[in-house]
């Protein structure tokens, strides 16, 4: 079962982190874009892909997490997974305030920068976090 748990949990990772990073990017593509009926349909796609695809796979990814640490015991294990929730409840803002960006006709490219480039942060944090578990 550990095992099951193991693979859902880093395949819903990935695809939670995929789909954010390539949400961000397409915001900013989108930017460039000059016919509104191209911009409506971004959007569009954008927030079919947020609502549909992002929501239900952090869930999974959260509950996996969850059972896995219970698992393992990692709660006692030491503070690197507490560090890992902090920097979990950072990618959920970002995923928040893309979800924002995706509605927003007039966004400043250097907030949709931001987004991007702290969602690529905060995921390799957390990668560093589970796979060197410095404290």
């Amino acid at each position: 079962m550990y095992s099951f748990v193991l693979v859902l949990h880093v395949a819903s990772i990935s695809l939670v982190v995929g789909t954010l990073f390539v949400q961000s990017l397409a915001v900013i593509f989108r930017l460039r874009l000059k016919d509104a009926v191209q911009v409506e349909g971004a959007q569009w796609v954008q927030y079919r892909i947020y609502k549909f695809i992002y929501y239900p796979i952090l869930i999974v990814a959260v509950i996996t997490g969850l059972i896995l640490a219970v698992q393992t015991g990692a709660f006692q294990a030491g503070k690197w997974l507490h560090w890992k929730l902090v920097l979990l409840l950072i990618l959920v803002g970002f995923g928040f305030m893309n979800g924002r960006q995706i509605n927003n006709k007039s966004l400043p490219k250097p907030l949709a920068l931001f987004v991007h480039i702290g969602i690529f942060l905060t995921a390799m944090g957390m990668i560093y976090l589970v796979k060197v578990r410095p404290f």
